[in-house]
């Protein structure tokens, strides 16, 4: 293992779960996961596909090493953003719920990638899954994805060994765990109705239609 996998390894063990504070508490409705944003501060890109207007909001919960969420972007993710996230009916939002180390560093990465270019990166990684976890050197995998998304290997170093990056997922994470109660990947809201699991197309279609039916009355 080289030293960059040791030191995010190193990272992710010695700060492990910062918490949520008493004024986070106080600020966001634990009731409500779908109008309260992801983190504080700079570092912690939302990643939002879809018209901010949209009359439905699906927050999604995931870590990059999760087979059910990998299945869940192949399949189900793309006749939803055809139907209706392209369609204007409904606001994706994709957060990060990393379960292991690999998925710590792949979330870091694609937070770090230039512009837009960091859901690109998701995707790639997710595409890629059944590949790059196997691979001997998982971390030369991603880092190779993070160059094709735009990604110096220098830049890639640094967002591997940035703390502050590191704490900003955490710090979702937590808020996940300790506010919306998510407890294994992936886990939506769809509005702020909690389903845990990958339902598939047919099941999360037909509950967008039934939240956008329910608006219209």
């Amino acid at each position: 293992m080289k030293m960059t996998s040791m030191l995010t390894l190193a990272l992710v063990a010695t700060l492990g779960f910062s918490g949520v504070t008493a004024a986070q508490m106080a600020v966001q409705d634990t009731t409500k996961p779908a109008a309260a944003p992801a983190a504080t501060g700079p570092q912690y890109k939302e990643f939002v596909i879809g018209d901010a207007k949209a009359p439905v909001t699906i927050i999604e919960y995931a870590s990059l090493t999760c087979t059910h969420c990998q299945n869940f972007h192949m399949t189900a993710y793309q006749e939803l953003k055809k139907n209706y996230v392209d369609t204007g009916k409904v606001r994706f939002v994709f957060r990060d719920f990393p379960l292991d180390g690999l998925s710590m560093a792949g979330a870091m990465l694609a937070r770090c990638a230039p512009g837009d270019r960091g859901m690109k990166l998701v995707d790639l990684i997710f595409k890629n899954q059944n590949t790059w976890i196997r691979a001997e050197k998982p971390f030369e995998p991603l880092k190779g994805y993070a160059q094709l998304a735009g990604m110096t290997n220098d830049e890639v170093e640094a967002c591997l060994k940035n703390e502050n990056m590191l704490k900003a997922v955490r710090e979702v994470q937590n808020t996940a765990t300790n506010l919306y109660k998510v407890q294994s990947t992936p886990t939506f809201f769809v509005d702020d109705e909690k389903v845990e699991g990958d339902r598939g197309y047919a099941f999360m279609a037909e509950l967008i239609d039934k939240k956008l039916a329910a608006k219209k009355k």
